[in-house]
């Protein structure tokens, strides 16, 4: 099998996984047409670049790496937080979906979405290509394009009807871009989906179109407020377009298996992979990159580097800027990152995180999720000698209570604090065991300092808790994870073993590798939250 050959097929077990879910080796076998042990050589590679990863059934799943490339195709066009910041501030300023998209190959990209406060629409996830001819968004891309881009792209419009609003032809889809330019934005009424209405306008960089920043929801919602929405959207246009013209930083070098391949497999076909899997992370820390650029980064030939490129072009992975240009990370990692954070489950990976804990100590063991101003418990397993009732399963606690509460809202960013001890004062149903401002900031900032929150005697009396947070791949709290017991047994330290601390860091630091957080290794000077302070 050829380094073409060998890559496809690696391409094709990643889109069985992320069209079947998790498989095993034998089913990932038949689905690409490949001999077992050939797949157990691809998938054990992929497994070192964390592009797949193993589940306790011997099953395959997508890995955590993708999400690392999917941030970089973000990262090519825009600072990703920016973005984020600035499509969050439009979700809250009109509660309707927010994304951001930019001109691809066959339609718009879209690079990133905050869901909306009535519904969340699947077809604007990060990775979705929309279609040219139909919504606000494709409208903008096409009026604000140069005119022989506009000819191109018309011409090239296949004007596929998708809902009753979809425009049918050139001639009403051209009045369309008429009344966009004339407007400065777009207002499409169920064009792609029946009852979703959007608005959109231009993101312009020296009077260039670099973008489409846009909002979508039920018409009811949308079309009535169209007019301020654009204003809404015009601010952010501005915010992104700003950001675009500052030079986003390059990122880290995966610490995965890709940068010593030839030692690491005594096969060539790992070893292949594994090259291409170090090309790959070069090129996402570089954002974009020449070949030359790529060949010095990856100390491989250049013509090595030539095939490897053209191997990883025709799977979607990497993208050829123009024709003997620069190359970035492809759209198409976007969508498998996509795939992959749409079935996390982290209820299910917890469980038997949780039962090692509980098999160690013997006490409750719980992991909790953020639900508004409190800390609901989504998972647990009782005691043995102490069995703690204040958390059950499904119940709350507000946010300045007990341990796991704790974890949660310490590493939020530190306007969530003012947020939620203005709503904490003025309400009765979190006003219990309530605290000054000062004193519950100076509790937070010692939870984040210490990377755990440990409550002593503060919940129920002769009871004690520690609790730790989990971290998502963008290094935000997810969830955390707390164990809550008599107090000798929770805070004193063991005469052999691992302490409760050290467990519960440990955990919630497992359920953060799974969320995709990337810890830094020793002596790195990235940012650790769960060992010293949050994002």
């Amino acid at each position: 099998m050829n380094s073409i050959q060998l890559l496809t097929k690696a391409g094709q077990i990643i889109d069985e996984l992320a069209r079947s879910g998790p498989s095993t080796p034998a089913e990932l076998a038949k689905a690409v047409d490949e001999p077992r042990p050939s797949v157990y050589r691809i998938a054990a590679a992929l497994d070192q670049l964390e592009i797949v990863r193993g589940g306790a059934t011997g099953q395959l799943e997508l890995g955590p790496g993708l999400l690392r490339w999917g941030d970089a195709v973000v990262e090519a066009f825009v600072d990703r937080r920016e973005l984020h910041k600035q499509l969050r501030w439009v979700r809250e300023q009109v509660g309707m979906n927010a994304y951001f998209a930019v001109p691809g190959a066959g339609g718009l990209l879209c690079l990133d979405q905050e869901a909306g406060a009535v519904v969340d629409l699947r077809d604007l996830e990060p990775g979705r290509v929309l279609p040219l001819h139909a919504g606000a968004a494709s409208h903008v891309a096409l009026a604000f394009a140069p005119p022989e881009a506009q000819a191109e792209l018309l011409a090239s419009a296949d004007f596929e009807p998708l809902a009753s609003g979809t425009p049918t032809g050139i001639a009403e889809l051209r009045a369309l871009l008429e009344s966009t330019v004339t407007r400065g934005f777009s207002v499409a009424d169920s064009e792609i989906v029946d009852g979703i209405a959007s608005v959109a306008v231009p993101v312009r960089r020296d009077d260039v179109l670099v973008g489409v920043v846009s909002v979508a929801g039920l018409r009811a919602s949308v079309v009535p407020q169209a007019d301020s929405a654009a204003q809404v959207l015009e601010i952010a246009a501005r915010a992104i377009a700003d950001s675009m013209k500052r030079p986003v930083p390059p990122g880290p070098l995966s610490r995965g298996g890709a940068d010593s391949a030839g030692e690491r497999s005594g096969t060539r076909s790992p070893a292949l992979i594994l090259k291409a899997g170090a090309l790959m992370e070069a090129l996402a820390a570089e954002r974009v990159a020449t070949s030359a650029r790529l060949t010095e980064l990856t100390s491989e030939p250049a013509s090595s580097v030539y095939r490897m490129l053209a191997s990883l072009v025709e799977l979607g992975w990497v993208e050829q800027i123009t024709p003997r240009g620069a190359y970035r990370v492809g759209g198409k990692l976007l969508t498998l990152a996509s795939e992959l954070l749409r079935g996390l489950d982290i209820r299910k990976a917890a469980r038997p995180i949780l039962e090692e804990i509980h098999a160690a100590t013997g006490e409750t063991t719980f992991l909790c999720v953020r639900n508004g101003p409190r800390a609901v418990c989504i998972e647990r397993i009782d005691g043995v000698r102490v069995n703690s009732t204040v958390l059950q399963l499904g119940r709350s606690l507000p946010l300045h209570v007990g341990a796991a509460p704790r974890a949660l809202l310490a590493f939020e960013e530190k306007g969530a604090w003012d947020e939620y001890a203005s709503i904490a004062s003025s309400s009765e149903d979190l006003r219990r065991d309530a605290v000054s401002r000062s004193e519950l900031y100076a509790q937070l900032e010692a939870i984040r300092e210490a990377g755990l929150a440990i409550s002593d005697n503060t919940v129920t009396p002769g009871i004690a808790a520690i609790g730790a947070p989990i971290f998502d791949h963008y290094g935000r709290v997810a969830a955390s994870l707390s164990v809550s017991g008599l107090r000798d047994g929770i805070l004193a330290a063991p005469d052999e073993g691992r302490s409760v601390a050290e467990l519960v860091r440990w955990g919630a630091r497992e359920l953060s590798r799974y969320l995709g957080w990337v810890y830094p290794a020793l002596g790195e000077h990235r940012h650790d939250p769960a060992a010293t302070r949050g994002p």
